[in-house]
């Protein structure tokens, strides 16, 4: 518990600054709605019990992040299925977990919480006394940083180990991190009121996380030797075709024939080094480059599909969907944005 007691007491009034969503006695209906707001709508089951739970769910907004504390009071199965566009910390400071995640499980405890990525069918087990303190993160915040960091990101985006030990070193940085935090939270609450507070309190949490729990950006966010140092000479050849003839390339074939080599090489390779392939390497400049227009453009002249199709982006919608999950705003926010 000791990590854990930099910022929970061993009782719910170490939260009583967040913001009440229900306590006490409550319909179960009312619970699965508001806790399924606060995440995603879900299903539920309750052993041995109907009616009404003896629950608490509070919460406090941190930026574009969110922190609460929940308890149902009874033992329960909860099936979210997929998390769509946010990571979830998951941290039980009383009681005991089972958190699924694809194909692996985490037991969760005081000495163990679990790292929810999107995209993995989830299902969770909780104690009747179990208690938790959930960190929801933005995924678009989280593929923001990382981008920062590495100038890098995967085609399925970040994606965590499901396990991170409260007691090792990324557990003991993520629960300092967090207990700075709350301390401010508590002492001068309307600090969070503060943008500029708030987003670099978000950022520490979100630099924190991916940069000490293991993900699959971690050799590159750490600096280690690895794949990406080893890149064979034709990855940085056809980097440099992609470079000077960025809006005209039309496939992968035309890349390897002119580097010399066969596609199903040049795959490879891409897959190795960068974890992505040679066109979503490709799609990563072209957006760099409308993003990079957009900013110096001038609002009153500049078309968004022309700009799109000069860049190689024949299908406007598509290209709007991968900007927007790149950068964090439609195309139009880039170009509207006030100038500096």
């Amino acid at each position: 518990m000791d990590n854990l007691s930099r910022f929970y007491d061993g009782t719910p009034g170490a939260f009583r600054h967040f913001s009440v969503e229900f306590e006490g006695k409550v319909d179960t209906g009312h619970v699965i709605d508001t806790v399924g707001r606060a995440f995603k709508p879900h299903s539920m089951s309750i052993a041995g019990r109907a009616g009404e739970l003896d629950a608490t769910l509070r919460s406090l907004k941190i930026g574009g992040l969110q922190i609460f504390y929940l308890q149902y009071g009874a033992e329960v199965s909860v099936d979210p299925g997929e998390l769509n566009g946010f990571t979830l910390v998951q941290m039980p400071v009383r009681g005991a977990a089972r958190y699924s995640c694809g194909k692996q499980l985490v037991s969760g405890s005081n000495d163990v919480a679990a790292v929810i990525s999107p995209q993995e069918a989830t299902r969770f087990q909780f104690s009747a006394d179990l208690s938790q303190v959930i960190v929801r993160i933005d995924q678009e915040a989280l593929h923001r940083a990382c981008i920062e960091h590495i100038d890098l990101l995967p085609e399925r985006g970040l994606r965590f180990n499901p396990a991170l030990d409260l007691n090792g070193p990324a557990g003991r940085a993520w629960c300092g991190a967090l207990a700075y935090v709350l301390e401010g939270s508590v002492a001068f609450p309307d600090l969070l009121g503060m943008p500029s507070y708030a987003e670099r309190c978000e950022r520490l949490l979100i630099d924190t996380l991916i940069l000490a729990q293991a993900n699959n950006c971690s050799e590159y966010l750490n600096g280690m030797p690895g794949r990406r140092t080893v890149r064979p000479a034709y990855v940085k050849r056809a980097e440099d075709y992609m470079r000077e003839h960025l809006a005209d390339i039309t496939s992968v074939d035309e890349i390897a024939r002119t580097v010399g080599v066969s596609s199903r090489a040049l795959f490879h390779a891409f897959r190795q080094t960068y974890d992505r392939s040679p066109m979503s390497y490709l799609r990563e400049l072209r957006l760099k480059a409308v993003h990079a227009e957009l900013k110096s453009g001038d609002p009153a002249s500049v078309r968004l599909t022309d700009v799109a199709m000069r860049w190689g982006f024949s299908h406007y919608g598509h290209f709007s969907a991968h900007y927007r999950r790149r950068f964090g705003v439609r195309p139009q926010d880039t170009l509207n944005a006030p100038r500096s």
